[in-house]
């Protein structure tokens, strides 16, 4: 008797295999059979014109603080996803020291724009160790299963504490304590470890985080712990894919792979120099050949900030625009058609140096900015740029922009193109996209709340890539590749052998989807973190259900009460 039958769905079963029409069976939460003519069943749910898939398994989000207080980790439960993974680039808050903690919540703050407030009101740290962090997220009852990584940051302040925050040169004996401690985390269930090696993930003074320069040796011999816990990678975030020291940051991943403990990094098409990923993927298969695995992460669509006048915008630091910062969305789109309030923000400057406010002085800024129209267009004309829209006009690239964020009653979209459309064309996203040595991630979800929006990614390669191109179309994705690169291959990654495809024995995470009405939703300001904090929310249509453990957490896009989520403790390593 088994607890539930899926009948009659399109499976897309996450192994790469050809569709087929058929069944799949659970028991206690586990896939007990995938085939017709199942058996006896407790419940049964029709899935007649659904693809059934697996859940996605999203293996870049920055839940670390939002999986203390927040039993459902929106986005990703609107979007079929069913395992995330965090503890990337860098930050975290596990391990720390209590005098630390306030360090740790700012240094998020600053590079992944989760407002302090939210993290101060929402994290009761019930931890100092890393083993106990894990405790405490699996204290919590939730919907979906959650794995981590140990950051780099603050395990290097917890072990060297001022030395680490000034980024010191690590002794041997900080080595061997962040090697252990990194090992000792993983045997209690860390998926890997995490770092940044970027200069744009910085604290509010504009110092480099914890570990951005951190030596060859104290990488390489964090690795060798990884390494030795028999499981686990390293994932890292670069400068290299801007085309800064290429040479040296390959050299060392290459070393720190050859203690057989994997690597894996974020891989983009940088505005500047768009064909430095090429590259760094031809040295990534020829040190794979080698027996040094190293595996890019590619993007679903290009990565873009979003302006708009619920969010981050051009005209936000200018000295009118205070008295209407936190005025009702309605009251302030008033003021704003006001041609008074309209004239002095364009004539007044932005007295702020730093941070997004820099993007608006640059010209090329404008050249790389789109209107995201309705329906939403993440592939847009490079002929319809903001620079070519306000010389089409006669005006400036300011008030083109100001006149074009009015629109749709102030909740229209521009979308500035910082990776993944240097050539306003598919052609590389594509191409990285269907490397068989790369794998899925870059969504970000949980971070950048108030003008990045990715958690959607998933939703975005069924739609985008495989319903909306045609089949004879260059860039259409066949529906079994997608399944499989963002269900079966993230899992594999970070060693989670019992999900990701419709086979028995894996666990029960399933999606029944109607993909003719399958669609992303325009995103929408939302004030629902702690301390009662906005974040842009992007809902879709389309999922019929979610499944997790067995157990359904959402149908048509209501979450019901089901909490079987888990948090993910690696019992392997990826296979080399």
């Amino acid at each position: 008797m088994h607890d539930l039958i899926v009948t009659g769905g399109t499976i897309v079963d996450g192994t790469g295999k050809p569709t087929f029409t058929g069944d799949v069976a659970v028991t206690n939460g586990r896939i007990s059979g995938v085939g017709k003519d199942l058996g006896a069943t407790r419940h049964t749910i029709k899935a007649d014109g659904l693809l059934v898939t697996p859940g996605w398994v999203d293996v870049h989000t920055h839940y670390d603080g939002q999986a203390v207080w927040d039993p459902m980790l929106a986005p990703s439960l609107w979007h079929g996803v069913t395992t995330v993974v965090m503890g990337n680039c860098g930050v975290g808050f596990a391990p720390v020291h209590p005098n630390r903690r306030e360090y740790l919540i700012t240094m998020m703050e600053s590079v992944e724009d989760i407002p302090r407030q939210s993290l101060s009101a929402g994290i009761n740290w019930q931890w100092e160790t890393f083993p106990e962090y894990l405790d405490a997220l699996a204290s919590i009852p939730r919907t979906l299963d959650v794995g981590t990584q140990v950051p780099h940051a603050p395990l290097r302040l917890y072990v060297m504490g001022e030395r680490g925050a000034s980024n010191e040169i690590a002794t041997p004996e900080d080595i061997e304590r962040m090697a252990a401690i990194t090992r000792a985390a993983i045997e209690a269930g860390a998926l890997g470890f995490s770092t940044s090696r970027t200069m744009v993930h910085a604290t509010p003074e504009g110092i480099p985080i914890p570990g951005t320069f951190a030596a060859e040796d104290e990488l390489v011999g964090i690795a060798r712990g990884i390494a030795q816990a028999g499981r686990g990678l390293m994932e890292v975030v670069t400068d290299a894919v801007l085309g800064q020291n290429v040479d040296r940051e390959f050299a060392w991943m290459q070393r720190a792979a050859a203690t057989g403990c994997p690597i894996t990094f974020l891989l983009a098409q940088a505005n500047p120099l768009p064909q430095v990923w090429r590259d760094l993927l031809q040295r990534c298969e020829a040190s794979t050949r080698a027996g040094q695995r190293i595996i890019p992460q590619v993007f679903a669509r290009p990565v873009s900030i979003l302006f708009s006048f619920q969010g981050e915008h051009p005209f936000q630091y200018m000295p009118s625009y205070a008295p209407l910062k936190d005025l009702p969305h309605a009251e302030k789109m008033q003021a704003l058609r006001n041609p008074d309030v309209r004239r002095r923000l364009l004539q007044e400057e932005d007295p702020t140096t730093a941070g997004i406010s820099l993007l608006y002085k640059q010209a090329s800024t404008w050249q790389m900015t789109f209107p995201m129209g309705q329906p939403l267009n993440y592939f847009p004309d490079p002929q319809h740029n903001v620079a070519t829209i306000a010389a089409r006009r006669g005006c400036t690239p300011k008030e083109a922009v100001y006149d074009l964020l009015l629109e749709n009653d102030g909740r229209a979209f521009l979308m500035y193109t910082i990776a993944g459309y240097a050539e306003a064309s598919r052609e590389p996203l594509y191409e990285m996209l269907t490397h068989p040595m790369t794998v899925m991630g870059g969504s970000d979800s949980g971070a950048h709340m108030r003008f990045i929006c990715d958690g959607s990614a998933q939703t975005f390669m069924l739609t985008n890539w495989v319903r909306d191109c045609a089949r004879e179309d260059r860039y259409h994705l066949p529906i079994e590749f997608v399944v499989k690169k963002q269900s079966q291959d993230t899992a594999r990654l970070f060693g989670m052998y019992d999900r990701g495809t419709l086979e028995p024995g894996m666990k029960a995470d399933l999606n029944l989807i109607d993909l003719n009405a399958l669609g992303i939703e325009t995103p929408t300001m939302i004030n629902d973190l702690p301390a009662g904090m906005p974040r842009l929310m992007q809902k879709a249509q389309g999922y019929v259900a979610t499944v997790v453990s067995g157990e359904v957490i959402q149908e048509n896009g209501t979450a019901t009460d089901a909490r079987p989520g888990k948090v993910v403790r690696g019992t392997e390593r990826p296979l080399l």
